[in-house]
């Protein structure tokens, strides 16, 4: 375990970011290819519109403000550097082109951030139009106007280069069937970076862009976890996150491994990768040793902790863990002994070797 810690404890602030980073999104990602391939495409948009509504409730103002736009210019303007500037500090390549006052265009340039690699084959276009359909319409509302509007005009899976659209303010109030369109371009305008906006290098420095790329993350896997339990109910949305889980164990546990320098296959090295993905998430993390390969292991969660779901949705998120083991070895026994959701969300698991194949 020192070996482990002492790896994290020498990294930058930006690599312990965006290790934890990466972590959580594939989580993201994990819940909802899960909901894809359980419930359907018409799931996965109205999941998708929700998360997103919940979002541009929670963090579109409160996001306006921290990234220091001023709220007195041009709605289109406001609505369009707020998504250029969250979204880039997110990880996403993005593009900004002010037309005009009134009209501001932006594109979300490949690779697709929430479903990475091959993942993004699978998914239908109304998953997309579900995420503008989800937040962007609702911006002018949040500004106290009702004259902006929202024109998606490309979406990755209609076989364009990036998803794109862009903010119009109307010299009318709309109607509410009017603040989203879906309108083609045969041509758009160029991007030209000299001219993008740009964040206050004094205002956000390096280390405070990288945590908020770790935030960035952590706030999806979040809303995505609260939304399928409102949508589905505790037992079915913990089927659901659990099996999502054990399916990122499979690809990328290996990933996370190498990552912190853990060569063997023991229950040790288990709980060193643990606790180093524990360190970063900045979960409370004690570990017993009783000296003979066996571990006892209390972890106070960070993640949910503004919103504490059912312990069943903490259980369903330990089968990383479960599936970790496997993955390391077949004489590993882990076990969770309980979780408990009165304050803190605190969860208390053992990890032992074992002579006996376990599976």
């Amino acid at each position: 375990m020192a070996a482990a810690s002492s790896v994290i404890d020498t990294w930058t602030v930006r690599k312990r970011c965006e290790t934890i980073g990466r972590f959580w999104g594939l989580h993201w990602s994990a819940i909802q290819l899960t909901v894809l391939r359980e419930k359907g495409g018409d799931d996965l948009a109205r999941l998708k519109y929700l998360i997103l509504r919940r979002h541009q409730r929670s963090h579109f103002l409160e996001g306006v403000d921290k990234l220091g736009i001023d709220r007195s210019l041009p709605p289109a303007v406001v609505a369009g550097r707020y998504h250029y500037f969250s979204n880039a500090i997110g990880g996403l390549t993005m593009e900004y082109i002010e037309e005009t006052p009134k009209k501001v265009w932006i594109r979300y340039l490949p690779p697709a951030w929430s479903f990475p690699g091959q993942s993004l084959f699978a998914v239908p276009p109304a998953v997309e139009h579900a995420m503008f359909a989800g937040w962007h319409p609702f911006n002018g509302f949040s500004l106290g106007t009702k004259r902006l509007a929202f024109v998606v005009t490309k979406v990755y899976q209609q076989g364009e280069p990036y998803d794109e659209g862009y903010f119009i303010e109307h010299d009318h109030d709309l109607d509410q069937d009017q603040h989203l369109r879906f309108e083609p371009a045969t041509s758009s305008p160029d991007f030209d970076a000299d001219k993008a906006p740009k964040l206050s290098p004094e205002e956000w420095p390096d280390e405070r862009l990288a945590k908020a790329r770790r935030n960035f993350a952590l706030g999806y896997v979040e809303d995505a976890i609260v939304t399928a339990q409102e949508m589905y109910g505790v037992q079915q949305a913990a089927y659901l996150i659990g099996h999502a889980a054990r399916m990122t164990a499979i690809q990328f546990f290996g990933e996370f491994k190498a990552t912190f320098g853990a060569a063997g296959s023991k229950a040790a090295d288990l709980v060193e990768i643990v606790s180093s993905l524990a360190k970063l998430a900045g979960d409370e993390i004690e570990v017993i040793s009783d000296g003979d390969g066996k571990y006892t292991v209390r972890r106070t969660n960070r993640i949910l902790a503004a919103n504490p779901v059912a312990a069943e949705i903490y259980a369903a998120l330990f089968e990383f863990v479960r599936m970790g083991a496997k993955i390391l070895g077949p004489r590993i026994r882990i076990s969770l002994e309980g979780i408990s959701t009165e304050g803190k969300v605190t969860e208390r698991w053992t990890v032992e070797d074992t002579r006996d194949r376990q599976f």
